[in-house]
């Protein structure tokens, strides 16, 4: 319950008087244990999880939270998320978010592959292991280019400049991903099932989570989307499979809109505490809902 956005969700679906069973691979006692069995090429009516027995005819709805590598840090918590997750992929309701879906966030190359066949922009992007090609993009963005991270691992993106060249022989040993600047308003977009919330971000800094580690200024407020873009939004959501996503959307000065990545499992507490969108509510409601 460190998590927050577990203790937000927790807490929604208790006032919900919903009957929920909270699974960590982290659960002390030697007895932490999942077991579950198939007959006849079909699931069996109950798996065990330590002490508890549960019927699957009882399970309206799966959230399967990201917390990082940190959450599992043993081959045994290991084997318990891999266990936990191939359970929830064989289970015939509404799992936010199944696996595969989850997993194109892994890679932000593919990624950016699939959102472009969704009708958003995407910034200009190389990735390399020679410091060469990193100079050439540099000089043909004109000096404006950003390195962050290619998996899911969450880094801080920042500026390159010419202090950073003298470094760039590290590359030859893990690739780097460097991306054109695009200039502009940056909005967040939450789906939950069929609804959305849009966040505008003004801020000083590369990058806006980070403003103030940077003393740099910060400004959120909850906006509308023209309905267009709302559709858009819902329709990459539904079209990578998401019942939850958190959309990163760049607005630039003549109109146009950029996406840099979908997150399939977005910390959206941060969001709801600038805004007071009722994030968590949306969720809640759909777990609830479960695969109706």
């Amino acid at each position: 319950m460190a998590d927050p956005v577990l203790a937000n969700i927790c807490a929604r679906l208790a006032a919900r008087n919903a009957d929920l069973m909270l699974v960590h691979p982290e659960s002390e006692g030697d007895s932490w244990d999942i077991t579950w069995s198939t007959e006849g090429g079909a699931m069996s009516d109950r798996f065990r999880i330590g002490d508890r027995t549960i019927h699957l005819s009882d399970i309206d709805s799966v959230y399967l939270r990201a917390l990082g590598s940190h959450a599992a840090s043993t081959p045994r918590e290991r084997m318990i998320v891999t266990a936990l997750w191939e359970f929830a992929e064989s289970l015939p309701v509404l799992v936010v978010n199944r696996r595969q879906a989850s997993h194109t966030n892994m890679s932000k190359p593919y990624q950016l592959r699939l959102i472009a066949q969704f009708g958003f922009q995407v910034p200009k992007t190389l990735i390399t292991m020679v410091p060469e090609e990193a100079r050439r993009f540099y000089d043909d963005c004109q000096g404006r280019v950003i390195y962050k991270s290619i998996s899911a691992e969450r880094s801080i993106v920042k500026p390159l400049t010419p202090e950073d060249f003298s470094r760039l022989e590290q590359i030859r040993y893990c690739p780097v991903q460097l991306q054109e600047t695009i200039p502009g308003t940056d909005l967040r977009i939450h789906t939950v099932g069929d609804r959305l919330f849009a966040t505008e971000v003004l801020s000083d800094g590369t990058d806006y989570r980070y403003a103030e580690r940077e003393n740099k200024q910060r400004t959120m407020r909850a906006v509308e989307l023209e309905p267009g873009l709302q559709t858009r939004c819902l329709n990459m959501a539904k079209g990578l499979e998401l019942s939850l996503s958190g959309i990163d959307l760049r607005r630039t000065p003549d109109g146009a809109y950029y996406c840099f990545e979908v997150n399939t499992s977005p910390g959206f507490t941060f969001f709801e505490n600038h805004t007071g969108q009722r994030i968590g509510d949306a969720l809640a409601d759909l777990l609830c809902a479960g695969s109706a």
